[in-house]
């Protein structure tokens, strides 16, 4: 595929990134050159896939705007494989990194696999009902693939990072950009604002033909009524601007009320199923026993593709539970480490 390098707005580039990933595999990467871009910084706004041919088209892009890896930050939104892959790459260059502390609250969904970061691995299985003695194949399933490191395109390598905090501001070019939490797709996302131009850099907010995971496997993370609020906040408060996700094309107009509608729509439509299956059981059952009858999981997953449908889907149903919790619909206990729901 042809490199794609487009100025969405004055001063404003865009570059496409393609990945062989089994997952996610294009993400939008934004370059804001430096007025002066020998003397001055650049900024770029998450860092791809690491992915051979991912770094080349970012080399590319860098040599076509004239900027230099030791003269650019990199503004990472949240620490998921498509967003910092190439990360501690750029920092071996030079490049300055900014990040929300908060994201190394936990790994992704938990069910996610980083080689380096999976010591709460027992732990996060457990609360979600998935034990050597409840679930042995299961249990056997999800430990090999950390213990085999099946998961490595989804590995994330190390890096260090300047701290971002909420209504820091970054100046790059014309543009005067304040960071803004968007909670919800991960604990500590963060995307950019410029006001004056009405413009924001949304990460995975809000994406137009795709429905964001709002997943976690910890108990109390509250991620999908915060990911509620924030909708409604991009929604009251940007409605006019034009919003840049890092996946899909841009949003604006009546495009943005319609999205995030459709967005919440499938969020609450799940919701109300998984409801329904826990009063209709009358007894108590774990996440993982919820998740597979809400989407329709028969048996033991046959492959990788399969584990990671679980995987998702387990995760998604936490944070829909956690939600209903939020709202008195259902409680939770928990013994020996296993979580139960139950109706009210």
């Amino acid at each position: 595929m042809a490199k794609e390098l487009t100025e969405v707005f004055p001063g404003i580039f865009r570059l496409d990134l393609q990945s062989g990933s089994k997952g996610v595999a294009q993400i939008n990467i934004f370059i804001i050159p430096g007025k002066d871009r020998k003397k001055d910084r650049s900024l770029m706004i998450d860092a791809g896939f690491y992915d051979k041919k991912c770094l080349e088209d970012l080399e590319w892009a860098m040599e076509e705007l004239k900027i230099a890896f030791d003269r650019l930050d990199l503004f990472l939104t949240h620490k998921h494989y498509d967003h910092c892959g190439l990360a501690c790459v750029l920092e071996e260059r030079g490049t300055r990194i900014f990040m929300d502390p908060a994201e190394e609250r936990h790994h992704y969904d938990c069910l996610h696999y980083n080689s380096h970061l999976h010591d709460d691995q027992e732990q996060v299985l457990k609360y979600v009902g998935i034990t050597p003695k409840r679930t042995p194949k299961l249990w056997e399933l999800f430990t090999a693939a950390v213990e085999k490191d099946l998961l490595h395109e989804l590995n994330i390598s190390r890096f260090h990072y300047a701290p971002i905090e909420p209504g820091q501001i970054f100046c790059y070019g014309d543009n005067k950009l304040e960071a803004v939490p968007l909670p919800g797709h991960t604990f500590g996302q963060m995307g950019l604002v410029e006001r004056k131009r009405k413009l924001f850099f949304i990460a995975d907010q809000v994406i137009r033909n795709i429905v964001p995971i709002v997943g976690t496997s910890f108990k109390d993370e509250h991620l999908l009524t915060g990911y509620f609020k924030s909708l409604e906040m991009v929604k009251t408060d940007f409605g006019d601007y034009r919003l840049f996700p890092a996946h899909d094309t841009v949003l604006e107009g009546g495009l943005i009320q319609t999205t995030i509608d459709k967005i919440a729509f499938a969020y609450l439509e799940k919701i109300q199923i998984i409801e329904q299956l826990v009063r209709h059981e009358r007894q108590p059952m774990t996440v993982v026993q919820i998740a597979m009858l809400a989407y329709g999981v028969q048996g033991i997953p046959k492959d990788q593709a399969q584990l990671m449908f679980l995987k998702m889907v387990t995760s998604k149903t936490f944070s829909c539970l956690e939600y209903l919790r939020d709202q008195d619909f259902v409680f939770r206990t928990e013994e020996d480490g296993v979580l139960y729901w139950e109706a009210e």
